[in-house]
């Protein structure tokens, strides 16, 4: 059937009316406009609610406000609809009845964690800090309703086009009182610090607005996540943060449907000192922000939709960190030492001896879910430096790349003989193909996720690419073409290599190398992308059941000599010393002697691939974070070390050194006597001679029944398993680009 031009363009132009959205803000239906609307409108209401407060007036009709720790305390079954009977609006101070905090947990706040007293801290405390969390089971605290506003819930059917304006809360509030899903006692946490005036929040646009007060105050995005140390159990909190460069306390909030926390900064940032200067400057520094990011006219469906998606399936979060001082260094070396990580220009900052960004105490308290956490041994370096950190190691990782290529070549060049190659397993380079390729992708991935280390990790991506679709498959392919004629042998057949029977094998047409790259690259992209499912989906796994089978996948993938020690043994390759003598007493030299690995790429190969394996589970501040576990090292170290032990062995004593002689059969001869019937088979000519159908001159034979023919050499030449007579020398030669016989085109056995 053909499709005209015309019709073409309008099908293209119904795609386009039908997915195209002129506004950018994700509406589809008359209901989200309506949604969507309400939102804007409800921000915009307690906005102008927010512009009026000061720091003695209690929160009216702002979500997730309404009520107090002390108003459920008295009333819990108190409803959070606006006005509530009783409630003082006119007044604001620092306990359990107006904020959402207990009072135990407010004078924790007051006397343990936050500290008082002016000190030396960074103004940018951009950076990722890891530590423990342990949740208090001490106390029992009552849970804050906090409602979904109906506005946010999808539409219940097709016919409905706008939410419900007349009352905005759910009646029953228990559905949205948030799953108290915190069950764990002690686990690990890790608290992303960016800045918000380089760096936008989820579903905002990234802007930078001009912070008046930078000095004394910076405004956050926190991103904090913490689960249990099985990893069974995990939460993720993103919050907007206040940070008091001058005190080096940190205050962030959740946000979610039920919770607009924007507008409660101010407050709970003057929750210690109940200062009146300070609740202006933060109030200030919130409303910069708001109209920097011109809040109201870039919230999208996405945001409203991630919102309810939030707050229907996570409690609220209040956070209140203390950051350590920086005593040994002055305001003034401070700000050289941020200059100098901002743009570096050589300025006399000593980076090697700049702190840890530290939490010396936190306190994490959930409202809706009635959850008290605390952290501990919170701490990690700035961002820059962690940058640093990471680009140098991503650098040090293309250098053994680029080691591993320079082996690889050596490696290829040293077998140049189609029976060398021979003896090369496929299956040893496929799993080290398998490893370099998968890093390819995982390298090309991370470049999309870390900007500031586009560079390294793009040159290490093209490195593990050239080295694994290139080199390595460029080597596969000669060695998959070397042993194609033993696809689909047993074992017994490949040991025994075509013995002195009357059976001949039949011709075999070997495929091209263009078909055998072709069907190569095709299971290698299938490979590639079958190890990334199946590493995002073990990513995801608790860690009691990954790290198990992390552990089983590094112990394969790091076993890759044992096939080819079992080539070794199936080839019976020669002990490396090992000559014959000739029916002269001359002492020939035999090709089997000559190790099919070179030895440098051996240990070469062997300690680039275990370096990253140790330095991720033995190195404890490494860049992966990942769990330590020094006695797999010592596993996979010992593994290794086996493996290159059973090579050496098989070089110096033979492949098959370690197998019973009972189970070893006699391999094929190419030297041996011949039949007189054999003999007339090649049209002898009258002095018992063979034309070798090489070189085209005489072959002089040792046949078994004219004893006139007993003077000959047998080492002089060679009868192939498809009974073909040649010169040594000829088809040596011949041997060295093709293991074919040249008459026939018979596979034939290496040398």
């Amino acid at each position: 059937m053909e499709i005209d031009g015309n019709t073409l363009l309008l099908v293209f132009v119904f795609l386009f009316i039908l997915y195209s959205n002129p506004s950018g803000d994700g509406v589809t239906s008359q209901y989200e406009y309506n949604q969507l609307q309400t939102l804007k409108a409800q921000y915009e209401q307690e906005h102008m609610q927010f512009s009026n407060l000061s720091s003695n007036h209690n929160f009216r009709n702002i979500t997730g406000l309404k009520l107090s720790y002390g108003d459920v305390l008295q009333e819990p079954k108190i409803n959070a609809t606006y006005p509530i009977e009783g409630k003082d609006y006119d007044h604001w101070f620092a306990n359990q009845n107006y904020t959402l905090l207990p009072e135990s947990v407010e004078y924790e706040i007051k006397h343990s964690v936050w500290k008082t007293g002016h000190n030396v801290y960074p103004p940018n405390v951009t950076s990722t800090l890891r530590g423990q969390v342990k949740r208090s089971h001490d106390e029992e605290f009552v849970v804050v309703p906090m409602p979904i506003p109906e506005y946010y819930k999808p539409a219940q059917d097709l016919l409905q086009n706008r939410p419900s304006f007349a009352e905005p809360y759910d009646s029953e509030l228990g559905d949205y009182q948030g799953s108290r899903n915190i069950t764990f006692l002690e686990g690990e946490i890790v608290v992303e610090i960016l800045s918000a005036d380089t760096i936008s929040g989820l579903y905002e646009r990234e802007t930078r607005f001009q912070n008046t007060q930078s000095d004394r105050w910076r405004f956050l995005h926190l991103n904090i996540h913490f689960s249990d140390y099985s990893e069974n159990e995990k939460h993720a909190i993103r919050s907007k943060a206040i940070y008091d460069i001058q005190n080096g306390r940190i205050l962030a909030f959740s946000e979610s449907a039920k919770f607009h926390s924007l507008f409660a900064l101010p407050h709970y940032m003057n929750l210690k000192n109940e200062d009146e200067a300070t609740y202006n400057q933060v109030k200030t520094l919130v409303e910069e922000y708001w109209n920097a990011t011109d809040f109201i006219n870039t919230r999208s469906m996405a945001y409203l939709q991630n919102s309810y998606a939030v707050a229907s399936t996570s409690c609220e979060f209040l956070a209140f960190l203390q950051l350590d001082p920086w005593s040994d260094f002055s305001q003034e070396q401070i700000r050289t030492i941020d200059k100098e990580l901002t743009w570096p220009l050589g300025r006399s900052a000593n980076l090697s001896s700049l702190p840890p960004v530290n939490i010396s105490s936190g306190l994490i308290y959930s409202p809706d879910c009635g959850v008290r956490l605390q952290m501990k041994n919170v701490t990690g370096l700035r961002y820059e430096l962690q940058v640093r950190k990471m680009r140098n190691l991503l650098l040090l990782g293309a250098v053994l790349l680029a080691s591993q290529i320079y082996l690889l070549l050596r490696q290829m060049q040293h077998t140049n003989t189609p029976s060398l190659v021979n003896k090369i397993s496929y299956w040893s380079f496929s799993l080290m193909n398998l490893v370099d390729g998968v890093l390819a992708i995982i390298f090309f991935v991370m470049t999309n996720s870390f900007a500031a280390l586009y560079q390294p990790l793009i040159v290490c991506s093209f490195a593990c690419l050239i080295l694994a679709s290139v080199f390595e498959m460029r080597y596969m392919i000669s060695v998959y073409a070397s042993q194609v004629n033993e696809r689909n042998v047993s074992i017994f057949t490949l040991l025994r290599r075509n013995t002195d029977g009357d059976e001949r094998p039949t011709p075999t047409v070997i495929p091209d190398e263009a078909s055998i790259s072709s069907s190569l690259y095709r299971s290698y992209v299938f490979k590639m992308l079958f190890s990334m499912i199946a590493i995002l989906s073990v990513a995801t796994w608790p860690r009691d059941l990954r790290a198990p089978v992390e552990c089983l996948g590094i112990f394969v993938l790091s076993s890759y000599w044992v096939p080819q020690i079992v080539r070794n043994a199936v080839k019976g390759n020669m002990p490396r010393r090992t000559e014959t003598e000739s029916p002269t007493g001359t002492s020939l030299p035999q090709r089997q002697s000559k190790p099919p690995l070179l030895w440098t790429f051996v240990i070469g190969t062997s300690i680039i691939r275990f370096l990253p394996v140790a330095y991720v589970y033995s190195v404890p501040p490494n860049i992966f974070y990942h769990h330590q576990d020094r006695r797999f090292v010592a596993v996979v170290a010992a593994w290794l070390f086996i493996q290159i032990a059973l090579l050496y062995s098989q070089d110096v004593f033979g492949g098959r050194w370690f197998l019973p002689n009972y189970t070893i059969p006699d391999g094929y001869k190419y030297h041996k006597a011949i039949s007189s019937g054999e003999l007339l088979e090649h049209g002898s000519s009258e002095n018992h001679t063979i034309d070798c159908a090489i070189c085209m001159n005489d072959v002089a034979v040792y046949v078994e029944d004219i004893a006139e023919t007993h003077k000959v050499d047998q080492q002089s030449y060679m009868v192939t398993p498809c009974g073909h007579i040649f010169h040594t020398n000829c088809l040596e030669n011949w041997m060295s680009y093709k293991l074919q016989c040249p008459v026939c085109r018979a596979p034939l056995p290496p040398l």
